[in-house]
């Protein structure tokens, strides 16, 4: 669903006939200034007590400080209604970068993403902060921690080695003799030659193939490797219900592609699925800060699809009606 322009309500002098104008219900809200200049944007679950309280009519509550009054530079209020969390969180952030620099945005921080080239003579995982727009990046991770638990898991799995050395292998290298990792095992040690650089490629292949297909990934390794991580180009799709059914944004390489967005019914969702489309977008990675924040959160957990290329049907429509599951019994717990 494409984001519409903001409905735009004048202020005037008569602040609760304004407030009447406004609807009772979730949105995401602008107050504008002088010239049409932004003042406030935010998420609320009621768009008129949200602009009441910053007009100065909200609740006052004892020993608090007044809420704000921006009458005296408001000039009108502009409301988008939304359909879903996922939705108002959606329009939040398009809107949000039309009027505030993401470096100037103290709520966003940079994903970390793992790096792993299977190509390189002796592969390893290293983590990046940033989707740079390189090969072989893994992610997105919310925080440098959350990657540095998933890489120390994959590391048990798939035993790369952790060091950055340079080296030409040999049985009896000093560098790996004295190696910590080499000692207990826990690295494949291409540096003593106990495996050929073949067999190390293929096994950086399986780690790099564990790390870009998560519809083929065992369920219990879900406990250290979240759904979401896949290849930084990769295919998804976030699943919400919604006021108006049922809500699939395709995204890939780190974008929404809004205007790719549907919204069906439990009872068409089969035949939806012929309807949707996945395009490179533009800017890739633009909507990584906010999306790895949302897909990590409560509410987030759960509703993205990864995508194969070549998708196929049964499986996507399992994964959407797993994500429906998980979004029901959420909704519920809240």
């Amino acid at each position: 669903m494409p984001a519409a322009p903001l409905t735009i309500v004048p202020l005037d002098a008569d602040l609760a006939a304004f407030l009447a104008r406004l609807p009772g219900a979730p949105g995401v809200g602008q107050i504008l200034g002088p010239d049409g200049g932004n003042l406030v944007i935010g998420r609320t679950s009621n768009l008129r007590r949200w602009a009441a309280s910053h007009l100065g009519a909200g609740p006052r509550r004892p020993g608090q400080r007044p809420p704000t009054d921006l009458r005296p530079l408001a000039t009108a209020v502009g409301y988008a209604r939304t359909t879903s969390a996922f939705h108002q969180r959606l329009r939040y952030e398009r809107l949000m970068a039309v009027h505030v620099p993401p470096a100037a945005r103290r709520d966003l921080k940079p994903p970390a993403f793992l790096h792993l080239d299977p190509g390189e003579r002796f592969p390893r995982v290293t983590i990046r902060e940033a989707d740079t727009g390189g090969r072989a990046l893994f992610g997105p991770f919310r925080n440098r921690r959350a990657a540095e638990r998933t890489k120390a898991a994959l590391h048990k799995v798939h035993p790369l080695r952790p060091c950055d050395y340079t080296f030409e292998p040999d049985p009896v290298l000093p560098l790996g003799l004295g190696c910590l990792y080499a000692q207990v095992r826990s690295c494949a040690a291409p540096c003593l030659a106990r495996v050929s650089e073949e067999a190390y490629r293929g096994l950086a292949g399986e780690a790099g193939a564990l790390l870009a297909r998560p519809w083929a990934r065992p369920p219990e390794f879900a406990a250290w490797l979240p759904p979401f991580v896949s290849a930084a180009a990769a295919r998804g799709l976030v699943v919400a219900v919604g006021t108006a059914g049922i809500e699939l944004h395709p995204l890939q390489a780190g974008r929404v592609l809004d205007e790719l967005s549907l919204t069906t019914t439990r009872e068409d969702l089969e035949a939806s699925l012929d309807g949707l489309r996945w395009e490179p977008p533009e800017a890739a990675g633009l909507d990584w800060p906010w999306l790895s924040a949302w897909l990590a959160s409560p509410r987030g957990r759960g509703s993205y699809v990864p995508v194969p290329d070549a998708p196929d049907a049964s499986l996507l429509l399992a994964g959407i009606r797993a994500a429906l599951d998980v979004d029901v019994a959420a909704t519920r717990a809240r």
